[in-house]
């Protein structure tokens, strides 16, 4: 065992992680460089992915299994297609083009916005997160009904609540940045 600062850890492990330093940093690769890579090999794993969801929900002849494998299979062709307009993104980028495929311009507009708007962002956070609390008590009371699938479905519609209020936390950062301007 070789001794790191975090404790034990095996020597060829410590090599590895220092053989890809060295190999990153002997390639020069910026930021936007090492994340479109990044991008492009799990956009890549995520296309390989897709079929065989398909394959399984269509193959297993469960319509519990195919209605499960079916909401993944959304799940990442939606995921597909974020990380299909940030590669766009990244590529311009670094191309110093400009795609229709792109996403948005991250910079915020610059014309103010009611101090509204952020007090209706700030609370559809908190409808968010009382759904979400609502349908985890739900899904804990109900686990036992249908095969625990209800409860699965009412603990995913909890996760999805919870990302809708972090997205939404987003939005009221950026309102607030315009209502204060």
């Amino acid at each position: 065992m070789m001794m790191t600062a975090g404790g034990d850890a095996p020597a060829e492990l410590v090599i590895t992680s220092m053989q890809l330093r060295e190999r990153a940093e002997a390639n020069s690769e910026s930021p936007i460089e090492r994340l479109l890579h990044a991008v492009d090999v799990h956009a890549a794993a995520e296309a390989d992915a897709l079929g065989q969801y398909e394959y399984l929900a269509d193959a297993s002849g469960d319509p519990v299994i195919a209605l499960v494998m079916r909401l993944i299979l959304d799940d990442e062709v939606r995921h597909h297609g974020l990380l299909h307009r940030m590669a766009t993104t990244l590529r311009d980028a670094l191309e110093w083009t400009s795609s229709p495929a792109a996403l948005p311009k991250a910079g915020a507009p610059t014309e103010p916005v009611p101090a509204a708007f952020v007090q209706l962002a700030h609370a559809l956070v908190e409808e968010e997160r009382t759904g979400a609390r609502a349908l985890r008590r739900l899904a804990e009371q109900e686990k036992d009904i249908n095969g625990g699938l209800d409860s699965l479905l009412l603990e995913m519609m909890a996760m999805d609540s919870e990302k809708h209020a972090r997205l939404l936390q987003f939005v009221q950062r950026r309102l607030e940045s315009r209502a204060n301007a």
